[in-house]
């Protein structure tokens, strides 16, 4: 990176510094101002509208200027939004909240409910059928995500069950199905697809979903002083993000067709059938249901509980509802 392009992407951090932003001459702060957002998302059925978006260059048809990036979990992506390396993100709850109370993000919608497309997952032929079983077993879980979270403090409990019980091992989502085929592992708590995959592929079997036991949002983050610069260029993204979820509901069939596309780019030889199987699990919506700022409230306690973060965030001001009704109101008028 020339040394340039290297000031130019320290200052879309900065910006929102009066002092430091009135240094620098007019014409490279309009250069960082007109930017394309940057779009960071994880590349499993969470990104799903991500996925879309892209693959069917949903925000060129609203106006919208955004380039993509993928990452491997939401944790990722969060920790690329706190270091300025992108603007917005699709993350998980756990990651969101600790975002969101260093002061950092600011939420614009959600992606999805998910808990249909998050599940514990055991190695055919372990013995394994309930949660309880787990006992004593070695179970993969990406450590620091929101589906480990849920895993080992809601789930776990619930079959009376303490993390130290088992033995917890950090492995990240996309290489849970290859940890169960080497039997490296008993089990795994993940997402789709790659549970539909092991499944089709005969390793794993489905023990449980997390929809009984949690909410499961999937949020849309934005940088806070990335949306204070770029409020309208903002708006016209969410016209793509709502178009793209109208895209999903209207044509699943054509959904799906693009999700396996992503896949099979990505190396997975799975039939067509297997990967909208595991779209047909998605809650797509872009609304903050009314259980959402509890939830997000009570999910904020325990990490305060456990000092992973230092304050209770404001949920009334901290999730944004003012740009995805602008976009709405913009759409009606097209």
């Amino acid at each position: 990176m020339n040394p340039r392009e290297r000031t130019r992407r320290r200052l879309l951090q900065l910006l929102g510094s009066s002092a430091l932003t009135a240094a620098w001459p007019a014409s490279w702060l309009r250069a960082a101002l007109n930017d394309p957002l940057s779009l960071g998302y994880p590349a499993n059925l969470i990104g799903t509208v991500a996925i879309l978006a892209e693959g069917e260059k949903m925000f060129e048809k609203a106006g919208a200027r955004v380039t993509f990036h993928r990452f491997n979990s939401g944790v990722a992506v969060r920790d690329a939004m706190v270091a300025g390396r992108i603007e917005l993100g699709i993350m998980n709850a756990t990651p969101f909240v600790i975002g969101v109370s260093k002061g950092e993000l600011l939420g614009l919608a959600t992606a999805a409910y998910a808990g249909r497309i998050i599940m514990v997952v055991a190695r055919r032929g372990s013995g394994i059928k309930s949660v309880t079983d787990l006992k004593g077993r070695r179970v993969a879980s990406q450590i620091g995500s929101g589906t480990d979270h849920v895993f080992q403090n809601k789930i776990l409990p619930k079959f009376g069950l303490k993390p130290n019980d088992l033995q917890i091992v950090n492995v990240k989502f996309p290489d849970h199905v290859s940890a169960l085929a080497s039997k490296s592992v008993d089990a795994y708590a993940g997402t789709e697809p790659y549970s539909s995959v092991a499944e089709h592929e005969g390793i794993g079997t489905i023990i449980i979903d997390y929809a009984q036991f949690d909410l499961s949002p999937i949020m849309l983050a934005i940088n806070r002083q990335v949306f204070e610069q770029k409020r309208e260029a903002v708006v016209t993204m969410l016209k793509g993000w709502l178009d793209t979820v109208r895209f999903a509901r209207e044509q699943s069939a054509r959904a799906g067709s693009v999700l396996w596309t992503f896949y099979r780019a990505q190396g997975y030889e799975t039939p067509e059938a297997v990967i909208k199987s595991a779209f047909d699990r998605m809650d797509l919506t872009p609304d903050y249901l009314p259980e959402l700022k509890p939830y997000l409230a009570e999910q904020a306690q325990i990490l305060l509980d456990k000092k992973q973060i230092t304050r209770m965030p404001d949920w009334d001001k901290e999730l944004l509802r003012e740009p995805i009704q602008r976009a709405r109101q913009l759409l009606k008028r097209a």
